[in-house]
């Protein structure tokens, strides 16, 4: 899906929404100094972004060796990337981590619901902070009822398990619910897809390759953000310093969160 992503759907428009979406929720204008760990990089659109802001050095892995592909092909893009570099490795490796420089800044969107083993992964990434070092992630927010983050389970696994006709057919009624639910309502679903791919909150990514993305991803885990918060400060002594909670309209989507670690 992300090698899709860059190859059909990267462009310098989404690249400029992704360093906007670092920059307006760290409330900073630059990286400069600073050591970016990109935990799941993906398609490597947020390691390039924080090359591009300057950042002194950049770290990024994935356990998906295609999203390890993008990565690197984005950084072979750069004129002069040493400060740069590309792993193949896993948030739960706690020798793969421990071989890593600690960070001013770790970064994981939508990574740790992913592993199997979420809280574990969390504690792993906090690990490699500095001092005073920021650690932003984002974790699906935990429904509960008929439609809620149980039956979502469900149908990822059934996705899974599919072979690629029906793979395609759920793809496609997703896409088609998406746009029956907004005509009904008198609403425009292209220029809703549009903002929605212009906000920053979307941070560059395109609708078609996110419900991909959404279907496809399991593990598959959730979580209130009060229990993030306790597991984070209580646990791991971080202290909060900003936070996006979903909205009505999109209460299965990702909680974001920006913790410190405060030097003891």
């Amino acid at each position: 899906n992300w090698e899709s992503y860059v190859a059909e759907s990267f462009n310098e428009k989404r690249l400029e929404i992704a360093k906007k979406s670092i920059r307006d929720f760290f409330g900073i204008k630059e990286l400069k100094g600073k050591i970016f760990l990109d935990v799941g990089c993906g398609s490597g659109i947020f390691s390039l972004s924080a090359y591009k802001l300057g950042a002194k050095k950049v770290i990024s892995f994935d356990l998906d060796s295609h999203s390890v592909k993008c990565c690197k092909y984005l950084r072979s893009r750069e004129s002069n990337p040493g400060n740069w570099e590309v792993y193949h490795g896993s948030a739960l490796d706690k020798n793969f981590l421990a071989g890593l420089q600690k960070a001013d800044i770790v970064y994981a969107f939508g990574v740790f619901h992913h592993t199997g083993k979420m809280w574990e992964a969390i504690e792993n990434a906090a690990g490699r902070l500095n001092d005073n070092g920021y650690f932003y992630f984002a974790i699906y927010n935990k429904k509960t009822g008929l439609r809620g983050s149980k039956s979502q389970l469900r149908l990822k696994k059934l996705y899974n398990m599919s072979p690629f006709i029906l793979k395609k057919s759920l793809e496609y009624s997703v896409i088609g619910s998406f746009f029956l639910k907004n005509i009904m309502q008198l609403k425009n679903p292209f220029r809703i897809i549009l903002e929605k791919e212009n906000s920053i909150l979307n941070r560059g990514m395109s609708f078609r390759h996110d419900v991909i993305d959404w279907l496809g991803g399991l593990p598959y885990e959730f979580a209130h953000p009060q229990e993030i918060f306790d597991f984070c400060t209580k646990k791991l002594n971080l202290q909060l310093v900003n936070i996006y909670i979903v909205d009505e309209r999109n209460l299965l989507g990702n909680n974001h969160y920006l913790f410190k670690k405060v030097k003891a």
